[in-house]
């Protein structure tokens, strides 16, 4: 089409389009670039969701590098757990918070089947005085809490569960194996895809837990400074603040407790900071052995080293948290599943001295509820399921630490070259191919690369960002530098339809825009080319200054007013002219000509270009025919005006007043000729373009118009001959003028006399 034309060649190349596109492109990747330092794809809600796929999918779809870890448990109480407990068939009732000794007895018989480790994800944080003792094998009774302890310290493999804000009760604390963090780290939509390696907390002194609870401080809001603590209480929202001497002690009587322990010192530490590692992480090292005491923290990285050799190397993000691995659900058959009260009645029949088969032997095992309606219920989101027991977190984290599969992130660097090279690429793409085309090759391009993306995580647990790269800087670039080639578009062919509108009539810019192809780059053309030059016009402008300047002089004008009248005759002047160019030019588009230019009061015009025309020569005659008669009649409607004002004239004279002056009359000298020139764009990128024609025929054709003189049509021989060929009747009436030498010709130049005026009429005006 002719707008698509104009585009690649004339505007294209041009600075301007290729500068705004390009900025569009780096405007577009500059802000995902900063959108991605304020907003990690990490933690995109949309990134995050194209995680949740990757991962239901590696899930559903398991690979041969799809490891779960052979020996991971869960042992769980729900409805039924806490029925069968208060209803005596186990040989005691107890309600929805049982006595320790109950978890004791779940704890030993694990132990007894040669459990390898056993977390409670249930805290203990405090003892629970009010309920009734244990009876032992040897008669003795002991409180619940202390039966629980005696089995954790026994047992040497239990993990409890704490957080940074809640750890277990001293008693318990003091005689278990590790605590592990049990906290969650959910994203902003609610599902819970990442893990904390480890978490640093305070494990206060006994003095002060007993200040904090008898004042009711919040201890997790307690300010550190240098040389005191500052606790906050929750009562009244105040601050309380207690010194610390330079070794970080305080005295015992800046406490100001009313009951002291016999034993209590006169100085203490206030606290010391416990490293809380997750659940699930305490657990893999049990069964890997792993130092928790001595890691390698980096900054990415946290690197655990086992006693046999072995080493994970477990990757942190900007948070310090870690994307868990999603493989196991609860009803996994890969995972050993058992009910608490299975494990209460196994060690009521092996205190009877039954065998007991060791299903739990060299298990980790977590402990927690699936329990629902009531607070011991546990669900949330992840991405393998909507709803589910968040329990299932830790064998999940131990799993990956087991089997060395962690989820790799994008590099920071690499997530910046793909929104970069994709962003390019979706330019270059948009700016290069057609819209269709480019759509097309862009929807391809972001399902191979979709397709990466997820074969990277199913193989290799690798997160390819999706959103960002392809949607950001591939899908955003395409659509606005589409967009705006599209309104690039639309306004040039607004433009060359404006523009060949002043040059050819509307048909003729109907059927150029209904052209695919359209050659205006350069061509050899049989074209006829026309000049027509508005006789005396010379002369009319010298006539009107000099009778300005008399009318200035004889009315005595200041110089303000002066100005203005000769601004006034100037304008009246140009519109003589443009009113005669215009008569001229509807001539021209009325036949189908292509109007060039305007050189002054000379017009140019040619016809053969754009648009093929076999007819060219007869259609160019008839445009100045056409020409010449309207402005003949534009002479009769002067007379006719002149004979007004000369009656206007003689009544000013009478008064004294000034005369006004005559309409002066347009004559018009034609010179037309045809043949073979060159058609195309001239001009310069920088510039603008100017379709025209140039070449010797075209210089002829100016030549005849200087020896046409004043109401005549000169004609070239080619143009005659056409003319003959389509039109005998005009050619006919043409006038052979004797042969004309004329400037920039060697030879004398055969030239024809094409009359105007219709037969029978003369007009002596004209």
């Amino acid at each position: 089409m002719l707008f698509r034309v104009f585009y690649y060649l004339e505007f294209v190349r041009q600075e301007k389009l290729r500068t705004t596109p390009t900025l569009i492109a780096a405007v577009v990747i500059l802000l995902t670039c900063l959108l991605e330092l304020v907003f990690p794809y990490a933690q995109n809600k949309l990134e995050c969701i194209t995680y949740d796929w990757r991962v239901l999918f590696a899930q559903a779809h398991r690979s041969p590098s799809f490891v779960i870890a052979t020996n991971l448990g869960f042992v769980a109480f729900n409805d039924q757990t806490i029925e069968t407990i208060s209803d005596g068939s186990l040989g005691f009732e107890y309600g929805l918070y049982w006595p320790r000794h109950i978890y004791g007895r779940v704890l030993k018989e694990l132990t007894a089947q040669g459990a390898k480790a056993v977390a409670f994800d249930v805290f203990f944080a405090n003892l629970r005085k009010d309920h009734e003792p244990v009876t032992l094998a040897n008669g003795s009774r002991i409180s619940s809490d202390d039966y629980f302890a005696r089995v954790i310290k026994k047992s040497g493999n239990v993990i409890l569960a704490a957080t940074t804000q809640l750890m277990p009760e001293s008693l318990f604390y003091t005689n278990t194996w590790q605590v592990g963090n049990i906290g969650v780290q959910l994203d902003a939509d609610g599902v819970l895809r990442r893990e904390r390696a480890f978490s640093d907390a305070r494990i206060w002194h006994p003095l002060i837990l007993k200040k904090a609870a008898l004042e009711n401080f919040d201890l997790f809001r307690t300010q550190v400074g240098s040389n005191q603590l500052s606790f906050y209480c929750e009562r009244d929202r105040t601050r309380n603040p207690i010194a610390l001497n330079s070794e970080g002690k305080m005295k015992t009587s800046d406490l100001k407790l009313d009951s002291m322990p016999a034993d209590a010192p006169d100085m203490f530490i206030p606290f010391h900071v416990r490293r809380i590692w997750s659940m699930g992480i305490v657990l893999a090292s049990r069964e890997l052995e792993l130092d928790l005491d001595h890691p390698k923290i980096e900054k990415h990285q946290v690197t655990l080293v086992g006693s046999n050799g072995v080493k994970r190397v477990i990757p942190l993000g900007a948070s310090g948290t870690f994307h868990i691995d999603w493989r196991i659900r609860p009803n996994d058959p890969q995972l050993k599943v058992g009910m608490l009260e299975d494990l209460l009645i196994g060690g009521i029949n092996r205190s009877k001295g039954e065998e007991i088969i060791n299903e739990w032997s060299n298990r980790l095992i977590t402990v927690g509820s699936i329990a629902t309606g009531n607070d011991l219920t546990d669900l949330g989101a992840t991405p393998l399921d909507k709803e589910t027991y968040l329990v299932s977190k830790h064998w999940n984290v131990a799993n990956a630490v087991i089997s060395n599969q962690f989820i790799t992130l994008c590099p920071f660097w690499l997530t910046m070259s793909l929104i970069i090279a994709i962003g390019t690429v979706s330019g270059w793409i948009t700016w290069n191919l057609r819209p269709v085309t480019g759509s097309a090759v862009m929807m391809l391009l972001t399902l191979g690369y979709g397709a990466l993306a997820y074969w990277l995580f199913f193989e290799y647990r690798f997160w390819l960002p999706l959103i960002k790269p392809c949607l950001a800087a591939g899908a955003v670039t395409h659509a606005m530098m589409a967009t705006y080639r599209v309104r690039i578009e639309s306004l040039e062919r607004n433009r060359v339809k404006s523009v060949f509108s002043k040059m050819v009539s509307p048909n003729v810019v109907n059927e150029l825009l209904s052209k695919e192809n359209l050659k205006l780059s350069g061509r050899r053309q049989d074209i006829t080319v026309l000049f027509a030059d508005i006789r005396g016009f010379t002369q009319l402008t010298d006539t009107t200054q000099t009778r300005a300047e008399e009318y200035i002089e004889q009315n005595q004008l200041t110089q303000e007013d002066a100005e203005e009248y000769r601004d006034t005759i100037a304008r009246e002047t140009l519109e003589i002219v443009n009113k005669c160019l215009t008569t001229i030019s509807e001539s021209i588009t009325r036949h189908n000509g292509t109007l060039d230019k305007y050189i002054g009061d000379c017009v140019m015009a040619f016809w053969g270009a754009p648009m093929n025309d076999s007819r060219h020569a007869l259609n160019c005659a008839r445009a100045a025919i056409d020409a010449q008669r309207a402005l003949c009649a534009l002479n009769d409607q002067r007379v006719l005006a002149n004979k007004r004002i000369e009656e206007e004239n003689s009544l000013l004279a009478n008064k004294g007043l000034p005369l006004k002056p005559l309409l002066p009359l347009i004559f018009l000298g034609t010179g037309i000729n045809s043949g073979y020139s060159i058609v195309g764009l001239m001009g310069s990128e920088s510039y603008g373009f100017n379709y025209t024609v140039f070449g010797r025929e075209i210089n002829l054709a100016s030549r005849l118009e200087g020896v046409s003189g004043h109401g005549r049509i000169v004609i070239g021989e080619n143009t005659y001959a056409q003319i003959k060929r389509d039109d005998p009747a005009l050619a006919a009436i043409c006038i052979e003028l004797s042969p004309v030498k004329v400037k920039g010709f060697s030879s004398e130049i055969k030239a024809y006399e094409l009359p105007w005026q219709k037969a029978g009429e003369k007009d002596e005006v004209c």
